[in-house]
């Protein structure tokens, strides 16, 4: 052979695998018109794979001068669909190939290992004889056989079958008849692992019939089709799905279609051909490479649609399939509807379809951010733009309310505060946008969202220090549970409201529930005299209030306010260091529960809005297309 064939091997079949061998074989036995084909495999037992010898024998048309001259000299395929290596892999499991050929008066005898010199002169016979091939591999090179399945015709037949599917195909629709036995002889049984002499055979009826159709995109090739051969049928078990392309009589399988996402009770077959995908195959036929210019994303996408609509009127499990992962996108992820493939809903990944529609999102905001002046029609998809946005944010908002309820004894008060407003965190005007989603004093009333808070520890606890009451200062770790969320900064000489939010843990008892309601007015003389250009303090006291604890605010003259939970409400007044001014100071105590529901209802009758107008786009959107 010209080419030092170990070093060979190692480029160009990467990771070789045993069944390589048998698909080589065939593949040069069906190149040669074989339609009678036999793969015996002996082997003493699989614990012995020292004694593993595999015979093939075909009566294809054998090595004429022509087909010996191609297979001495690697790398001279025949013709651009084969690549003159498929040999390397025999001597990758085995030391030596005994080659005999006959047809007509001609017999050709070699042995095709290491350093192979191509000497093998064509000897005459006295009778004219049936065309025969015979290889006899010998010289197991491995340690062991990976697999029983290697070795059991039950198994390879399968394989055989995906592999060479169109090349048998295309001979069945022809009315060629052919026949590949595949047999184990073992010395040795295991009945456990199945492995006993036996055989297969392959025949045009274990073939499924395939159903064609045409797909054109002139996104991929302006005059290039693909065919999509198909069969779907019910199955037992779990089930199984191929999407492969032909290249060249052979198929290479592409993860288009997840296997997660194909039901149970089916078999499905697509073999995808076209002129586009000629010889675009790795050297060792394992994976596609496509051509200059053909984008895989874009490829799949339209292969996978056009699969989606045939396994949709096939299987009715896809189609309710479909119907829950719409409705799922429709709950979890509004503002990208009309961004979905809805062809493909169900059969593609979650994650590859929210990514895509995030995708087309981001471009449709970046070609109106671009637009230097806005038509009627830009116009109108900015509109469409910012209420997705805006549908975004509330989603968001869902999260986090969901995060709040989560909240049990176990959490901290500097959990909630980090949950409201990050502690020592400050916002700005100028910055509401990429700051809003971690200012959520929303939480307790939307409009403080617009407020922000400090941004310099040490101001915090100067502030802190100042409110505090002496038996506080006297505790080693004590520091009130308050969060402190300003209009404005307190050091400016502008009024400033400031919202106060004092957190007794969920499972605090009730005396301390209430001495923190006691203690608001007095931190609220030292808040104002500490800050005096405070015009308004909010007051909150979070606790829990169960039914003695309602009944003593109302005896306290709290006014009850409208509310999913607990909430009640009292109004009072400050007085400056003058005592002259006045300060309003209304103080709300609300309970845990009642933040969280009143927030949720908010937030679901915007979020439904919202929603709603999504579908209603998503669904001009598609009438449009039609």
């Amino acid at each position: 052979m010209d080419i030092e064939t170990s070093g060979a091997i190692k480029l160009f079949f990467p990771n070789p695998s045993l069944p390589l061998v048998y698909f080589e074989a065939l593949a040069n036995a069906l190149d040669a018109g074989a339609t009678d084909i036999s793969i015996e495999i002996h082997v003493q037992a699989y614990e012995k794979p020292d004694t593993l010898k595999i015979t093939v024998t075909d009566n294809g048309s054998g090595f004429t001068d022509e087909n010996f001259e191609r297979f001495k000299t690697l790398l001279k395929p025949r013709d651009k669909f084969h690549k003159g290596l498929g040999r390397l892999v025999f001597l990758n499991y085995f030391n030596q190939v005994e080659v005999v050929s006959i047809w007509g008066k001609s017999l050709r005898k070699f042995i095709f290992k290491e350093g192979f010199d191509g000497n093998a002169p064509i000897q005459n016979i006295e009778h004219v004889q049936d065309a025969q091939t015979m290889l006899t591999f010998n010289g197991f090179t491995g340690k062991r056989v990976k697999s029983y399945d290697d070795l059991k015709p039950e198994a390879i037949k399968p394989l055989v079958i995906e592999q060479f599917l169109p090349t048998l195909y295309a001979r069945k629709r022809d009315g060629k008849s052919f026949n590949i036995a595949l047999k184990l002889k073992t010395n040795t049984e295991n009945a456990q692992k199945e492995f006993f002499s036996h055989e297969a055979i392959i025949t045009p009826d274990d073939l499924p019939a395939m159903t064609k159709v045409t797909i054109q995109d002139s996104t991929l090739d302006a005059f290039s089709t693909i065919d999509m051969l198909y069969h779907v049928e019910q199955a037992q078990g779990k089930g199984s799905l191929l999407v492969a392309f032909n290249i060249d009589g052979r198929t290479i399988p592409e993860n288009i279609i997840p296997p997660s996402s194909f039901p149970a009770g089916y078999r499905g077959v697509f073999i995808l051909e076209s002129e586009i995908f000629h010889s675009n195959v790795d050297s060792s036929r394992q994976k596609l490479q496509l051509p200059d210019g053909l984008q895989k994303e874009i490829l799949f996408r339209i292969l996978r649609a056009a699969i989606g609509k045939v396994l949709a009127e096939k299987i009715p499990q896809i189609k309710e399939r479909n119907t829950e992962t719409k409705k799922k996108f429709e709950e979890q992820f509004p503002h990208l509807l009309g961004f979905f493939d809805d062809d493909t809903a169900g059969l593609i990944d979650r994650d590859d379809a929210l990514t895509i529609a995030q995708k087309r999102f981001f471009d449709a905001q970046k070609e109106i951010l671009l637009c230097e002046k806005l038509d009627d029609d830009t116009y109108e998809k900015s509109l469409n733009l910012s209420s997705r946005a805006l549908t975004e944010y509330t989603l968001y908002r869902a999260k986090i309310i969901a995060r709040l309820k989560e909240m049990s004894s176990n959490n901290s008060e500097k959990d909630i505060h980090n949950l409201i407003v990050p502690r020592y965190k400050e916002f700005s005007q100028s910055d509401l946008c990429p700051d809003i989603y971690q200012n959520n004093a929303w939480l307790l009333d939307d409009k403080f969202m617009a407020f922000r808070t400090i941004l310099s520890e040490q101001e915090m606890d100067t502030i802190i220090r100042a409110i505090q009451s002496d038996e506080e200062r006297k505790i080693d770790q004590g520091r009130p549970d308050i969060t402190m969320i300003f209009s404005a900064n307190p050091k400016d000489n502008k009024p400033v409201d400031v919202v106060v939010v004092e957190i007794k843990k969920k499972g605090a008892e009730e005396k301390d529930s209430f001495y923190a309601i006691n203690q608001l007015l007095d931190r609220a003389v030292k808040l104002v005299a500490h800050c005096q250009n405070i015009q308004r303090v909010w007051y909150y006291a979070v606790i829990d209030i169960n039914d003695t604890a309602a009944i003593r605010l109302r005896q306290l003259k709290w006014t009850p306010l409208f509310s999913k939970g607990k909430v009640y409400y009292q109004e009072f007044d400050t007085l400056l260091p003058d005592e002259r001014t006045t300060i309003p100071t209304p103080i709300f105590v609300v309970s845990f529960d009642a933040i969280v529901a009143d927030a949720e209802s908010r937030n679901h009758t915007f979020l439904e809005f919202l929603r709603n107008s999504m579908k209603k786009y998503a669904a001009l959107k598609n009438a449009s297309k039609q």
